[in-house]
């Protein structure tokens, strides 16, 4: 009888997790009750075209629950004996008393199947949606007649398609993730969508579909749980499939059900920087990711992101001064540190509120505001290197003409610079540039120097072998860009 605590006959586990999988959860589940011993299991098995299945049994349904078992994969993609996740299936109990998750590893063949067989359901469903059967339906839910779902269209996007992915999905979400993967396709792009849930009548449930373009699909899934948790969603259920984009690469598709851990909390304005967020998380910089996910989450992405680029761009102008009290480490660490956080964070306030197409803030106020954070650093602020920095930082804002910050679909920061904003204290004279540009982004920084308005160059790529090499060589980046332009 212990077994049977787990999910309804009408649920989502019964249609979508095969019967003979589901016999060897109820027998470890079964081992577990009768031994009188915490719902804590992992069970190792394989599919019959030899992917691997790892299946990990919790008690409880606790919020992070997710994100620590993704944490705790095999398989990194470093590792000799790596193997891509191709699909996630995460359940929970009726009574909530435990979760059971499934992580398949391994390429699963697409189009080695009939797939006007296989995708009948959904081929009806898009000729149905095409003819007008759901037009004005009353919970507005179907998506709407588009070229996209011609049949000749979604029998080429059907041949990228694992066959369990056609199988285990609904008609209609398996059109709206057509749509996202057809929003990404070709790019490097991210696409997320969220609605209401109409599961068991819940209203502060909701699906969150995410399109991944060309992202490891395990560092896709801790991603997208770890900003969850960090805004404290629960996930309830989660699926995870991989589908082809040809030359381009592939399209990891994340389907999430969560509900607030706080009521009340799931507004418009809520779910609008949740998307944002969740697109801009592929291209943050682990340096970025730490300071705003597990440091200071209340940082949020964008404040984060300015953060940890004003960092990097000032090492180069701050190391002449001193390489050693300015080296990049000591930067990012000081300007971090729970002391001077809040300053950070202000003056990242200034640079978003300077460049909003809502605010346009006036020369006068930016000024009083400046003014009045250099009164703050003044009186707070005691250690040298710290203040210098941060008034470093603010003489970034001022001298930064545009931005790229509020850009939808942007994979780095950018920032143009009055390049007088690059000479170091105590430098001699040299020509200035006609215009400085400045990209931070996952992994990299990177210097646009020109001395005309339209000139002629090239690209340098530089890949230092280790951390203290591209410390180094970060510190002449911008003298190497000036010395080649």
């Amino acid at each position: 009888g212990g077994a049977c605590v787990f999910l309804n006959k009408k649920s989502a586990y019964f249609r979508q997790v095969p019967e003979s999988f589901r016999m060897d959860h109820i027998k470890a589940v079964s081992a577990i009750k009768d031994a009188n011993m915490d719902m804590h299991l992992n069970l190792q098995s394989h599919l019959p075209d030899g992917r691997s299945v790892l299946t990990f049994i919790r008690p409880g349904t606790q919020p992070g629950l997710l994100l620590k078992m993704v944490k705790e994969l095999p398989y990194k993609h470093v590792d000799q004996n790596y193997l891509p996740l191709s699909r996630v299936q995460v359940f929970s109990s009726e009574d909530e008393s435990m979760s059971l998750n499934m992580f398949v590893y391994g390429e699963e063949a697409a189009g080695t199947f009939d797939v006007e067989v296989t995708g009948a359901r959904i081929l009806q469903y898009a000729k149905d949606l095409m003819e007008g059967e759901y037009e004005g339906s009353v919970d507005g839910r179907h998506p709407k007649p588009s070229p996209l779902f011609e049949r000749e269209n979604l029998l080429n996007y059907l041949n990228k398609c694992s066959e369990s992915y056609i199988t285990r999905s609904d008609p209609r979400r398996f059109l709206c993730q057509m749509q996202l993967f057809d929003g990404i396709s070709g790019t490097e792009g991210t696409r997320v969508a969220v609605e209401e849930s109409y599961l068991d009548g819940n209203d502060e449930q909701f699906w969150v579909d995410i399109a991944v373009a060309n992202s490891l699909p395990q560092v896709a899934l801790e991603q997208a749980s770890r900003l969850l948790f960090l805004h404290k969603f629960d996930v309830q259920r989660c699926h995870l499939d991989t589908v082809s984009d040809g030359e381009n690469g592939n399209v990891t598709h994340l389907r999430l059900l969560v509900t607030p851990i706080d009521h009340g909390v799931a507004t418009k304005e809520f779910f609008s920087r949740l998307k944002r967020e969740l697109r801009r998380s592929k291209w943050l910089d682990p340096s970025t990711m730490d300071l705003v996910f597990e440091r200071y989450p209340w940082l949020g992405v964008r404040r984060g992101e300015i953060i940890t680029a004003f960092c990097s761009l000032m090492h180069p102008i701050m190391a002449k001064v001193s390489p050693l009290a300015y080296s990049k480490v000591n930067i990012l660490e000081t300007i971090t540190k729970k002391r001077y956080i809040d300053h950070a964070a202000l003056i990242a306030n200034l640079f978003l509120d300077k460049f909003d197409p809502e605010k346009l803030i006036n020369g006068e106020e930016f000024v009083k505001r400046k003014e009045d954070l250099i009164k703050a650093i003044d009186s707070d602020v005691e250690d040298t290197t710290a203040s210098e920095l941060l008034y470093k930082m603010i003489d970034i804002v001022e001298h930064t003409l545009r931005t790229n910050i509020y850009l939808y679909d942007r994979y780095s920061l950018g920032l143009r610079l009055d390049p007088r904003v690059m000479v170091s204290e105590g430098e001699g004279e040299r020509e200035l540039p006609y215009g400085v540009l400045f990209a931070h982004g996952r992994r990299f920084n990177a210097y646009h120097v020109r001395f005309r308005d339209i000139s002629r160059g090239g690209m340098r790529l530089v890949t230092p072998s280790s951390p203290e090499q591209y410390a180094l060589e970060s510190a002449h980046h911008y003298d190497e860009c000036y010395g080649l332009a």
